[in-house]
């Protein structure tokens, strides 16, 4: 149960980050979005119970998505 009220966060948010994008029309932020929402599912199915495991999976997305956003950031502004 708990796997699905994530999973359903996870793809709320990409939904939100998605239809944010669009009206900036950053294709890189979209992008990373994209990428997070599919590290985080990736983490949940490679992890069956959460615990430690997958709180480091998830950790080492947001770390991605943090420095994926950067650089987007980064060439939004050139």
């Amino acid at each position: 149960m708990h796997t699905l009220i994530k999973t359903s966060v996870v793809a709320l948010t990409f939904s939100l980050l998605a239809g944010c994008q669009n009206q900036v029309e950053n294709p890189e932020m979209n992008q990373c979005a994209q990428q997070n929402y599919q590290c985080e599912s990736s983490c949940e199915q490679q992890t069956t119970a959460e615990g430690l495991k997958q709180q480091v999976c998830s950790a080492k997305c947001v770390e991605s998505y943090n420095q994926c956003k950067a650089q987007a950031e980064k060439l939004g502004n050139i």
